[in-house]
């Protein structure tokens, strides 16, 4: 348990490191550094693919297409969700949006809570329901004092549960629903580059930045291969807990390395969000313990 624990720790440390990543770019605009991004990715998830022995997966997923046609609209869609996401996440460093992004993740648990409520039906727990009234009271505090409420802050709380629902309503599973995210998103790419960047803007990109260019493919795919590999190795309570990781270490990077501070007028309405989140890390470690106290009994 304690080398899936290290790699999930390890993941969502890589994924900081991403996150701060596009300052390392400048000046390569964000639709670039995007395109750059996947490119480099791709081929490290297919290693990734092999690596694992899931090619059964994806030929599981190639016969579904050619049974049900319309199932390719299906991938596809799902690969525009994720992809809104990942631009938004090379979007916010680079437009000084990062910390007011890093609420959407600190918000993302509360928001699929809520849209297990509204979606399948599941009760709140005690803890819950006091969750979702204190990050509600933010977010009724942050419009009433600032007159809006970010809306890459919203993207990113409410697009990923939509995201999520979606891939289990059209069963586009783990790994294989991965690969073909990354297919997609990585063939839009391919024809950006293909249409707008000529020959010599391409080894312009790789002279300026040899080293960090395929770096960001790589550390993209390690931290990935880490997170897939803590998923199997954790019991799901533990690895929901670290969950929280990334939206602290990215809440970091914004404010130290990126120096985005929060004004007076955020302060009590994150408190309300940030707090909100605490219950919720407070009910997954009881639980956490709760059950591996009972496995031990059972053992």
């Amino acid at each position: 348990m304690y080398r899936g624990i290290l790699l999930s720790l390890i993941a969502s440390c890589l994924f900081g490191l991403v996150y701060y990543y596009p300052v390392l770019l400048r000046p390569l605009s964000v639709v670039d550094i995007f395109c750059w991004r996947l490119m480099m990715s791709f081929p490290a998830i297919l290693l990734l693919v092999l690596i694992e022995r899931q090619w059964s997966a994806i030929t599981e997923l190639l016969q579904r297409i050619r049974q049900q046609p319309l199932f390719l609209l299906a991938l596809i869609f799902s690969a525009i969700l994720i992809a809104i996401q990942m631009l938004i996440f090379v979007w916010a460093p680079l437009a000084g949006r990062a910390l007011s992004t890093s609420l959407g993740y600190f918000m993302l648990p509360l928001t699929m809570v809520v849209c297990g409520r509204v979606v399948y039906k599941e009760r709140f727990s005690f803890l819950q329901k006091i969750a979702v009234g204190l990050a509600f009271s933010g977010v009724i505090l942050e419009v009433y004092l600032t007159g809006a409420f970010s809306w890459e802050t919203i993207v990113i709380s409410l697009g990923y549960p939509i995201y999520f629902v979606f891939r289990r309503k059209m069963r586009i599973d783990g790994i294989a629903g991965t690969f073909s995210d990354f297919f997609f998103i990585a063939l839009a790419c391919l024809i950006y580059f293909m249409i707008q960047y000529p020959t010599s803007k391409i080894v312009s990109d790789m002279a300026h930045f040899p080293i960090y260019i395929p770096l960001l493919g790589i550390i993209t795919a390690i931290a990935f291969a880490a997170y897939f590999s803590a998923s199997r190795m954790l019991p799901l309570g533990i690895f929901g807990l670290l969950g929280y990781v990334e939206p602290i270490l990215l809440a970091i990077v914004s404010i130290v390395f990126l120096h985005e501070t929060i004004s007076p007028n955020h302060i009590i309405s994150y408190g309300l969000i940030w707090s909100a989140v605490c219950m919720l890390v407070i009910e997954g470690l009881t639980t956490t313990i709760r059950n591996i106290k009972r496995k031990r009994i059972n053992a």
